[in-house]
Formats: C-alpha cells, sequence, structure tokens
C-alpha cells in the first residue's frame, strides 16, 4: 500500500493503492485530484481540505 501523502493542499490524506493520478501527482480522490470543482469536498471522511479546514 503507497503511504504517501495527497499532493492537494491542506490534504493529509494516504493515496492509498487506487490513488487518482494528475500531472504526475498522487491524490487521494478525484476530487482532490480537481482541485475541487464548486468545493466538492475530499472523500476521506472528516477532511476539510476542500475549504482549506483540513483535519489534522
Amino acid at each position: 500500500m503507497n503511504e504517501q501523502t495527497c499532493a492537494c493542499p491542506g490534504c493529509n490524506c494516504k493515496v492509498g493503492a487506487n490513488a487518482v493520478m494528475r500531472e504526475g501527482k498522487a491524490y487521494c480522490c478525484q476530487a482532490c485530484a480537481d482541485h475541487h470543482p464548486s468545493g466538492k469536498p475530499c472523500t476521506a471522511s472528516g477532511c476539510g481540505c476542500a475549504s482549506g479546514k483540513a483535519a489534522g
């Protein structure tokens, strides 16, 4: 399993085995990879990276 942290600023989620790749960077979910269009939240429960309030 990949223990790399998501490339989305403010997100501290691990990308896991099903990372979404974009421009050579690994993201934990499609919302993070798409830079949260229309404020779409991270799929990780409790992560607030879409609003700049990531859980820690």
